[in-house]
């Protein structure tokens, strides 16, 4: 039997489908060759890389989205400005939000992020810190370089930094200093890494998607939402292009879910197993 290259890809809440869909394929029996992950994709691969086991990783992300310290990110606000209710109360918590965002990003002119640095080591403090050549499964994390703009595949050194530096969002959490680099989100010029997968005779390479999807009826009243859609329909061509090689690519249906939503993580992880369950078909044609 053939395995799986799995390339998991970022967008913030939304990336929580990961946990779902890497649920089915180990229930399958599916083996897995290696893990490449972007941003939460790579908070979430490099988990199951560890523990190679989906529920173990469900745990790990529940404790980092539950603990004390995650609400200093204030996620909710930034989730409010995708919500499209047409009532009253959904309007005023959107415009509510949109102040409380729009206050927030005025730190960001003295210093290089939103949230400081102190916050984010508090965060991460429990996630499992290994050598990432040393894990069972060989994985990759993506990031981007500031410095010189380019990706930056990391797949030696230590595995909570790695994922630290490929989910840092620029302007919100702080810059990675990782030897000569400087990194930030993986997001920013690679949002489903596959391409580091070379083709190999007995693997499959696949996808996972978690990006909103270009065909979603969007609200563009405001300049933030425009700017919105303007970034999705980017990620999109970009993400078209970088997954050329891949044997498939699988899109998760999360609908307007928003990427700091993470009070839905039970209704994404849910759509990620269905995700997988769609894609079984399939796989069990071209595994064997």
């Amino acid at each position: 039997m053939k395995k799986l290259a799995i390339a998991l890809g970022g967008g913030g809440a939304r990336g929580l489908a990961h946990i779902g869909f890497l649920r089915i394929i180990e229930k399958e029996k599916i083996p897995i060759a290696r893990i490449s992950g972007c941003s939460m994709g790579a908070m979430v691969g490099g988990g199951y890389a560890l523990y190679q086991n989906a529920d173990a990783v469900e745990e790990l992300a529940y404790h980092f989205i539950e603990q004390p310290v995650f609400e200093g990110f204030n996620f909710d606000d930034f989730a409010s400005l995708d919500k499209s209710g047409n009532d009253l109360k959904s309007k005023a918590i959107s415009v509510m939000g949109r102040i409380k965002v729009g206050l927030s990003l005025f730190k960001t002119l003295a210093n290089p992020s939103i949230y400081e640095g102190e916050l984010v080591e508090k965060a991460y403090h429990n996630y499992p810190d290994h050598l990432i050549e040393k894990l069972p499964i060989r994985f990759y994390a993506i990031a981007s370089d500031l410095l010189s703009g380019e990706e930056v595949l990391l797949k030696n050194g230590s595995l909570r930094l790695a994922v630290r530096a490929s989910s840092s969002i620029p302007g919100y959490l702080p810059p990675v200093k990782w030897g000569k680099y400087l990194l930030v989100d993986g997001g920013v010029s690679n949002l489903v890494p596959t391409q580091y997968f070379r083709k190999v005779e007995n693997e499959l390479i696949v996808g996972v998607n978690v990006s909103q999807s270009i065909k979603d009826k969007v609200d563009l009243s405001s300049g933030l939402d425009i700017m919105q859609r303007a970034e999705n329909i980017r990620n999109y061509h970009l993400t078209k292009l970088k997954v050329s090689n891949a044997d498939k690519v699988v899109s998760c249906r999360l609908g307007d879910i928003s990427w700091a939503d993470f009070k839905e993580a039970k209704n994404i992880i849910d759509a990620g197993e269905k995700a997988a369950r769609r894609l079984l078909p399939w796989l069990e044609k071209a595994l064997n």
